[in-house]
């Protein structure tokens, strides 16, 4: 039997994040991941963990005067900060689901995380902030990328968000292979053993892969680097390195799979492209994607046509419109910012709870 695990195979084909803040599980890995993605679902349930009950409290007691947002932004931090030794590149957080249509309240939340950042001596290169890709996102990435604060466009579903987030100078760009509906009913997701083929969303990511592959060409300007997050099983997280993408970000219960699964497969003979999109070019079999797109209505559409178009004009109205008349991809945002407002809700409560403690043991009222 082979002592080489699958996720090592994986980390050879392209790079591996972890979607998540358990530090035990990160230090168990034969290798440093590349970069660290979060939630508000994955800060929630590790910040309710009873191994952070203290950290929680003594957060309420130092912030709590601040309100509930400031303990959350800063228990989030530190939560991220405890694995930053633990991985190669940055930290990921996500603004506040509330925001994702106020560009002004996307760019003030930014800010303020930025702030706990630099409070914690994590520099501008070590973090980046995670924006739910709506019209207003875009617009408040632009100046946020512009004033050194970096972004990764997420939530991503739809071509039109991937060409804003080129506009707006996101450093990453995150597509869910899987919208969270499907989850929680699996009649919405295509289990198959071949899903760089045959999964509905690949297309999709290969157009967007294609697109930017064709803007550095023409322009030079860097364009977002992929990292593909909600995948259901460790089959399609492996399939995401033969779909072209350049990072993976991989949830705990999957990377404990490929940790624990052997690679039986020859041994990997080929290096990882020195620069994400100089001579990108897709899979043979798989070239039979970039001209079809089963998730939309009309069809397949040409992503390099959409790129004619300004998204950031108008704060964002035309991505808005974009997302609206998709509803693959406006469905596809509704479900994902649901689920991270139960999340916050439930992390406001707790919060809130230690906050009224704190002001009741020393007798305030």
């Amino acid at each position: 039997m082979s002592d080489r695990t699958l996720l090592e195979r994986l980390e050879k084909l392209c790079n591996v994040d972890v979607d998540d803040v358990d530090t035990a599980l990160i230090t168990s890995l034969p290798f440093k991941p590349h970069n660290l993605t979060s939630n508000q679902q994955v800060i929630c349930n590790t910040m309710l963990a009873d191994s952070n009950r203290e950290l929680l409290a003594r957060m309420a007691e130092m912030y709590g005067n601040e309100g509930w947002e400031a303990v959350f932004d800063r228990m989030a931090v530190q939560l991220v900060n405890n694995n930053l030794e633990h991985i190669k590149g940055r930290v990921l957080l996500q603004i506040s689901p509330r925001h994702i249509n106020n560009k002004d309240a996307i760019i003030q939340h930014c800010h303020r995380l930025a702030k706990c950042f630099q409070e914690a001596s994590i520099p501008n290169d070590r973090f980046a902030i995670k924006l739910p890709f709506t019209g207003a996102a875009a617009c408040a990435a632009a100046e946020l990328n512009r004033d050194g604060i970096r972004t990764l466009a997420t939530s991503v579903f739809g071509l039109e968000q991937a060409i804003a987030a080129s506009q707006s100078g996101c450093l990453f760009i995150s597509p869910y292979y899987n919208e969270i509906a499907a989850y929680s009913d699996l009649s919405l997701w295509t289990d198959t053993p071949d899903p760089a083929l045959e999964h509905p969303m690949s297309a999709r990511v290969i157009q967007i892969l294609e697109a930017y592959a064709k803007f550095y060409s023409k322009t030079g300007k860097e364009q977002p680097i992929m990292v593909i997050a909600s995948n259901l099983n460790p089959i399609e997280v492996m399939a995401m390195a033969e779909l072209g993408c350049q990072h993976v970000t991989i949830t705990g219960g999957n990377m404990k799979a490929l940790l624990e699964t052997p690679d039986s497969l020859p041994p990997v003979t080929t290096s990882k492209p020195t620069h994400p999109y100089a001579g990108l070019t897709t899979a043979e079999r798989l070239k039979c994607l970039s001209r079809v797109d089963s998730l939309s209505p009309a069809g397949w559409r040409d992503i390099l046509a959409l790129g004619a178009t300004d998204y950031l004009a108008n704060n964002g109205s035309a991505l808005d419109q974009a997302i609206k008349a998709d509803g693959f991809v406006a469905k596809g945002i509704q479900d994902a910012m649901d689920w991270f407002i139960e999340a916050e809700e439930i992390a406001k409560e707790a919060i809130e709870r230690e906050i009224l403690l704190k002001k009741e043991s020393v007798g305030v009222h």
